[in-house]
């Protein structure tokens, strides 16, 4: 399956569960902090990549999804394709919190902030 087919896919299941429990656009806007616009794109498969990590928890927990809008989305897949230097720690460590946590989005935001600063101040001790 190619990305555009992927992308379509992960687009029909947001919009079927959005659809099965009933849920406005702006319904998943204010539950999930993720722009209707967006949302629309998504659903109908306009995008060119899929959404972050954090996005996509973002709208796993709004529409109550487990594990499969990561799946879609080839994020939970074996990464042994990806160079490990490929992305940044802090794009890693977003995706890890995101998918290997139950921290929403303003903790995983929150717990970024906190070890960042902690970066620097070793930072600034080694000085």
């Amino acid at each position: 399956m190619n990305k555009q087919e992927q992308l379509l896919k992960f687009g029909i299941a947001l919009k079927n569960r959005r659809q099965a429990l009933n849920l406005s656009l702006r319904d998943v806007e204010k539950m999930s902090n993720v722009s209707a616009a967006l949302i629309t794109k998504l659903e109908n498969g306009k995008m060119a990549n899929f959404p972050k990590a954090l996005t996509i928890k973002q709208l796993s927990n709004a529409l109550k999804f487990d594990n499969e809008l990561f799946v879609l989305a080839n994020i939970l897949s074996d990464p042994t394709h990806i160079e490990k230097d490929e992305k940044p720690f802090e794009q890693e460590f977003r995706e890890f919190l995101a998918t290997k946590t139950s921290l929403n989005a303003e903790n995983i935001e929150q717990t970024i902030y906190f070890v960042s600063g902690l970066e620097k101040l070793q930072q600034i001790q080694k000085l």
